[in-house]
């Protein structure tokens, strides 16, 4: 078949018609020479109405390609509930690798001042430098900083799409490092009160960043909020960040808890960060360790030990991730060994496909059943 593409691969649209402003779901019915049948969307369990003259970007995952296009409908079918447009030639089609499995990680901690959302934009730029597609999702409440953090101005951000007015390409932004990233900020709240339209724009948006990257990393505020702990029983695992202050070490065990008491079939992973020694690091790692698994009968897995380190902070001021403005640091070299790990350690989950959730839907499921 032309570019690969077969009847049932899933196809995502968005239109240039100002009345059909989302992004939508579909799956192609059959491929004729230069003919391409696909099935007329459906939008909260009704049909969208596409027209005759309605110009369509298109989105397929074929499973070893992403083919994007823009076409023209040149015919519908109202009883099949189809619509035909032609291939474009080849110098107007756009193939990217697609991504075989996506693995969303949640950053978060117990209390803020850790460092959380600095691991998260160097964990990020590290991930890509070798090679991995990446998007860095604020999901702050209140706090949002990563923008400032990357001095990356945004124009959109995730208000814009859940609201409507912004597909998801749309209110991605490109920043330091060759990594994506979503500004979310105030946006978050929102997702307390979703109505069912803005949940199925979530759902297939989701779908979007799992069909594009290898990663998708949201950095979410501290503490307990039920906004939080969804993202940590959505995501196929979470970093909790935590330092040696006794402060901060009780309230890392604190989340750790409240998670584990939701749902334990989840994946909690544990970093301790600002570290003055190595030996302060692994005596903080292996008390938490040790106690969740004494009261809490859970084997929470180590990600490592990040020094103190002066570069951080001249890195903050400066704007500029320190894995990219002081490469050679220890804590750069660290980083670059945290990814390193995490990229091999993929490759073996890869091997078990239940090992992943299935992001989109168990968070548009705890979200509706609030």
């Amino acid at each position: 078949m032309r570019y690969n593409l077969k009847p049932d691969q899933q196809v995502l649209i968005t239109t240039d018609s100002p009345s059909y402003r989302n992004m939508y779901e579909s799956s192609i019915i059959s491929v004729d020479k230069d003919m391409l049948c696909i099935a007329m969307p459906y939008y909260n369990g009704v049909h969208v109405p596409l027209n005759v003259g309605f110009v369509l970007k298109l989105r397929i995952n074929t499973g070893d390609d992403i083919v994007s296009f823009t076409g023209e409908i040149l015919y519908r079918n109202v009883s099949r509930r189809c619509f035909f447009l032609r291939l474009p030639d080849q110098n107007d089609i756009q193939l990217t690798k697609a991504s075989n499995r996506c693995k969303f990680i949640t950053v978060t901690s117990g209390k803020g001042g850790v460092g959380k959302s600095c691991f998260a934009v160097n964990y990020a730029i590290a991930l890509s430098k070798l090679g991995k597609k990446v998007l860095l999702f604020d999901a702050d409440l209140g706090m949002a900083n990563l923008d400032v953090l990357l001095k990356c101005n945004t124009k959109y951000n995730i208000v814009d799409f859940i609201d409507g007015r912004k597909t998801i390409d749309e209110v991605i932004s490109q920043a330091p490092g060759g990594i994506d990233f979503i500004a979310g900020g105030s946006g978050i709240q929102k997702l307390a009160s979703l109505n069912v339209d803005q949940l199925n724009r979530i759902s297939i948006g989701f779908t979007f960043l799992q069909s594009t990257y290898d990663y998708v990393i949201f950095d979410t505020g501290a503490g307990l909020s039920k906004n939080v702990t969804n993202f940590i029983h959505s995501s196929d695992e979470t970093i909790i960040v935590t330092t040696p202050e006794p402060h901060a070490i009780t309230d890392a065990y604190a989340i750790i808890k409240v998670a584990l008491e939701q749902e334990r079939d989840i994946t909690l992973k544990l970093l301790v960060n600002k570290c003055a020694t190595p030996a302060e690091g692994a005596e903080v790692l292996n008390r938490i360790i040790n106690v969740v698994k004494d009261f809490l009968d859970y084997s929470i897995e180590s990600v490592g030990i990040i020094p103190e380190s002066r570069f951080v902070p001249r890195s903050v001021r400066e704007q500029s991730p320190y894995v990219l403005a002081y490469p050679s640091s220890d804590v750069s070299l660290i980083l670059n060994e945290l990814a390193e790990r995490e990229i091999n350690d993929f490759a073996e989950e890869e091997e078990n496909p239940w090992r992943f959730k299935g992001f989109a839907s168990k968070f548009i499921s705890l979200f509706r059943n609030e």
